[in-house]
């Protein structure tokens, strides 16, 4: 019998975020075995396939690990050992540097994986040291904002994607779309596999009612405090809506402090009883108020496929988005949800008022295309298939 590939998912938290988890929770069920090395943020129950090697945040626990992931080392390869710390002091400014540094970098050598997976493409400016002291095969994740714009604003970033791509083995992408950019800093385009995301099969046996209840229409956004998420065109359009005499309420779920953009804009439009903005919640959660609304609003400017639109796509909830990165891969304009150009207040409460006049049998054939649209394309099985075969060409090269 073949042994398991040993492949680490490197994101840099243990846990990371939702969708990398259920990468995990998918890969682990499938035959592979998978480390996870980085910063232990909380305890997580895994299954025995997943090993996870956290390094502790804590100074005092940082220091025994370091001396102990060391020795290890040293008496198992102590070329290798010397050739670590010499990276690791290369790049270190002060003897807090060092620890954090050997604290990442150790327990990745002393475990060896078959590939080492990168799930945000700037760990490759971060610890281009991997390079140097792995002699696995290499995959990057394409994700988002780290390929959209954050190359286009951050020169040193965009070197060293053009240095380092071209050395990648694989490159796995989350759209078609985002795959297209990666070419432009060297990403071969013949070693990139688009893989979509995947959504719990769960959420498809979910059907809330389609109408708008009563005179007044409940509509959602999530995702982080970020100027890319687009909430102050969100804010445009609820004012439109509000001085055409629409009635609403729009709930903002996002992480962190509300920027004092949004916040002037609340007051300055008069939208307080209107617009409420809250701290993010649990994935669980989070479906459960999104059953509750009847439209999703994505107003980004940039994304790959948002995983909400496609949760709320299987759950039943009406998504209404912008036509930025990938997401006219999941969505289409009246078919499975509504699109409007990215950038465009007016284009957003215009498509808000033609889901408000939209026939309820309308919105249920648009409903049923989603669910349809995710069981096709974004399932659980089909994630997992694209990265079996993903893993199983990488490690043939």
């Amino acid at each position: 019998m073949a042994e398991k590939l040993k492949i680490a998912i490197y994101s840099g938290n243990i846990p990371s975020t939702t969708f990398i988890e259920n990468l995990i929770e998918v890969l682990s069920g499938d035959g592979f075995i998978i480390y996870l090395f980085g910063k232990k943020k909380k305890e997580m129950k895994y299954n025995a396939n997943v090993k996870s090697f956290p390094t502790p945040v804590s100074e005092a626990e940082l220091v025994y690990f370091v001396i102990k992931e060391s020795l290890v080392l040293f008496f198992r390869s102590p070329q290798l050992f010397k050739k670590c710390m010499q990276e690791v002091l290369k790049k270190s400014r002060n003897i807090k540097k060092f620890f954090r540094n050997s604290g990442f970098i150790l327990p990745i050598l002393n475990h060896q994986p078959d590939i080492f997976h990168i799930q945000w493409a700037k760990t490759v400016e971060q610890n281009p040291e991997l390079f140097n002291l792995l002699k696995c095969k290499f995959a990057v994740s394409l994700r988002g904002a780290h390929i959209n714009y954050s190359p286009l604003t951050d020169r040193s970033l965009e070197s060293a994607y053009k240095k380092y791509f071209p050395e990648i083995d694989a490159f796995h992408a989350v759209s078609e779309a985002i795959a297209a950019e990666a070419v432009k800093y060297g990403a071969d385009k013949k070693r990139i596999s688009v893989i979509h995301s995947s959504v719990k099969d769960e959420l498809l046996i979910m059907n809330p009612e389609p109408h708008v209840k009563g005179n007044e229409i409940e509509l959602i956004s999530v995702g982080r405090h970020h100027w890319k998420k687009g909430y102050h065109y969100a804010l445009d359009a609820m004012k439109i809506l509000k001085d055409d005499g629409i009635k609403f309420k729009y709930t903002i779920v996002a992480q962190g402090e509300i920027p004092e953009e949004l916040l002037f804009m609340l007051d300055d439009y008069k939208l307080e009883n209107e617009v409420e903005i809250i701290n993010g919640m649990s994935n669980e959660e989070l479906i459960k108020l999104l059953q509750t609304k009847h439209l999703l609003l994505l107003p980004s400017v940039e994304e790959g496929i948002a995983n909400v639109v496609l949760e709320a796509m299987a759950a039943g909830i009406p998504v209404l988005s912008t036509d930025c990165g990938g997401m006219k891969e999941a969505v289409n304009d009246r078919f499975n949800g509504y699109i409007v150009p990215v950038r465009s207040a007016k284009s957003i409460a215009e498509k808000i008022n033609e889901f408000i006049l939209e026939e309820n049998e309308v919105k249920k054939d648009i409903i049923r295309n989603a669910k349809l649209t995710i069981r096709k394309e974004f399932t659980r099985e089909k994630q997992k298939s694209g990265f079996r075969n993903f893993y199983d060409n990488v490690s043939a090269k």
